[in-house]
């Protein structure tokens, strides 16, 4: 029997709080700051640097940077805090077996929204634009970050009031709730989108300047590049109780983190997140300032292959020397100054079920790894390169530009590879560009990608890897398709006995580590800082971040 989404307290694992001591201790409290009043104080403008620009604010669109500023723009169906626990946002219940909001065989679900909803413009918000809105996500020619649950959708029956849908699933999908929560996968106005074709929404203006939303704020000002200026939603559906107390946030875009830096360092904003870790002591020495952090967190850093590429698409051989000869824990102690832990499945201590402490991770054996590829005909050239017959070990290998702590790992996986005889040459993109990039899917605008993930409120990872993903309708940027692994996500979505989901997940991390589609480089963990006279910044565990309480966010005496 499915029962009703749990916090995540029990997330906060001990051996993970242990791990982790050091850190929380060096940071302090999380986000009380030194405010004399406890009582709310409403007014001010926030202005919070944002490094990497989202390229879409449209919900469920391309840019995975986005989830933090779609937090302050849409009100989601649930939304998440900074424990990991789940909360009724739009609707009036978490939908259960008990409540009987889900049937038993966990292929209808029904979702009741609260009355009198509306939208920035004063129109009404109700059933129909949650329905609208899945529509839109699963039409192929919308490019959504991921389809996944909404693709399982068959019918949905919107009830005469407009105050409930009930959807119907070809499958069980366990994971139906966490998809639809915070504001990256909030509803979007029917009665604005209804008239533009899906392929066209992306290329209007509301792209980055929604006209009508739904969150605590809207925006005021759109300067692409420069910064967004959100202003209180007066029609946010929180607004009776005095949400959001900010009268202004404004992001602010800066092109790397050593801006970030320098605005600390001039008081000149309020608060950021993201920071560069290899700069922990500097921060700690801006005494108006505090750090902050989530208690645990589910995010990871990765390379993906792009499978189109015919050596690293056909040859196991060599996607298993470079996991065999990536020095992980240099990563660690150099690219994070030792934040951040060792982890070889995209399932970080975060998740229960997920992850598995007894994986079988692969051993750092360059030896190893440059004899599995000589005996696999692999010789080395003159230039230290190998090669076998008119094939070359030399790839191109991207992330995003301008962040320090991929800068250094990047280096250090160059010199890993070469050791073992590969070539890699760095390329990297403006944040926006490279996720322009993996949503449509271009082949041969690089050959390994590196880049972090997560899976926000459950373990449930199909987005990532399933063969139903390919962009422009998911995720799935290498374009690996294993029917095994399809199998095995149908199962785990399918399973709510989390001994048994867990055994599930086993399985799909041991095609992770003997076929090697991806390969993960290490733990993240997040680290947000704000003025101390702030409250209530208190960044989230998953993709949402810093934002996940955006409308809680105020200031002593209403001065940010």
């Amino acid at each position: 029997m499915l029962k009703a989404p749990t916090p995540r307290s029990f997330l906060m694992a001990f051996s993970f709080i242990m791990l982790l001591f050091p850190l929380l201790s060096a940071c302090g409290a999380s986000g009380s700051g030194t405010s004399q009043s406890s009582t709310p104080v409403k007014g001010g403008t926030w202005i919070d640097d944002v490094y990497q620009e989202p390229s879409s604010f449209i919900t469920n669109g391309p840019s995975f940077d986005a989830f933090a500023v779609n937090q302050t723009l849409w009100a989601p169906l649930f939304y998440g805090d900074s424990q990991g626990a789940i909360h009724p946002g739009l609707v009036t219940e978490i939908p259960t077996v008990a409540n009987g909001d889900i049937s038993a065989d966990l292929k209808t679900w029904t979702f009741k929204l609260r009355p009198g909803l509306l939208w920035s413009d004063g129109q009404p918000l109700n059933a129909d634009d949650v329905d609208f809105s899945w529509k839109l996500w699963t039409n192929p020619k919308f490019p959504a970050a991921s389809t996944i649950g909404f693709n399982l959708i068959t019918s949905a029956e919107v009830a005469t009031d407009k105050l409930s849908i009930t959807f119907h699933l070809s499958a069980p999908f366990s994971p139906f709730i966490s998809i639809w929560t915070d504001g990256f996968v909030a509803p979007l106005p029917k009665h604005h989108f209804a008239g533009i074709a899906p392929d066209k929404i992306l290329n209007t203006p509301d792209n980055l300047n929604p006209s009508v939303t739904s969150g605590p704020f809207m925006m005021s000002e759109s300067k692409p590049g420069d910064h967004y200026t959100l202003v209180r939603n007066p029609h946010y559906y929180r607004a009776s109780e005095g949400l959001p107390y900010l009268d202004k946030l404004v992001l602010r875009i800066v092109p790397n983190l050593d801006t970030v830096l320098k605005d600390l360092q001039a008081g000149s904003v309020t608060s950021a997140y993201r920071l560069d870790v290899t700069k922990r002591p500097t921060y700690e020495q801006l005494t108006n300032y505090h750090l902050v952090h989530a208690p645990f967190s589910g995010s990871y850093e990765n390379i993906y292959f792009d499978f189109h590429n015919p050596i690293l698409g056909k040859e196991l051989t060599v996607r298993k020397a470079i996991a065999m000869a990536i020095d992980h824990q240099a990563l660690i102690n150099t690219a994070l100054r030792g934040v951040g832990s060792p982890q070889c499945t995209d399932h970080s201590k975060a998740y229960n079920p997920g992850y598995q402490a007894d994986a079988p991770c692969p051993t750092f054996d360059p030896a190893a790894a440059s004899a599995l590829l000589e005996q696999n005909g692999w010789t080395k050239g003159p230039d230290g390169v190998r090669t076998k017959g008119d094939q070359r070990l030399e790839f191109q290998y991207s992330a995003a530009s301008g962040n320090p702590t991929v800068t250094v790992a990047e280096e250090i996986i160059q010199a890993n590879l070469q050791a073992i005889g590969i070539k890699i040459n760095i390329h990297n993109y403006p944040s926006s560009t490279l996720d322009e990039i993996q949503a449509a899917g271009k082949p041969g605008q690089y050959d390994i990608v590196q880049f972090g993930n997560l899976y926000d409120y459950d373990a449930d990872d199909a987005n990532s890897l399933s063969c139903s993903q390919f962009p422009p309708n998911g995720y799935n940027t290498t374009f690996y398709c294993n029917p095994a692994l399809d199998k095995l996500y149908a199962q785990e979505e399918a399973t709510t006995d989390p001994a048994a989901r867990q055994q599930i997940f086993n399985q799909i991390h041991q095609i992770y580590l003997t076929d090697f589609p991806i390969i993960i480089l290490y733990g993240k963990f997040n680290l947000g800082i704000a003025k101390k006279t702030t409250r209530n910044f208190l960044p989230g565990p998953f993709s949402t971040g810093d934002t996940v309480n955006v409308w809680d966010w105020w200031c002593d005496g209403g001065h940010c």
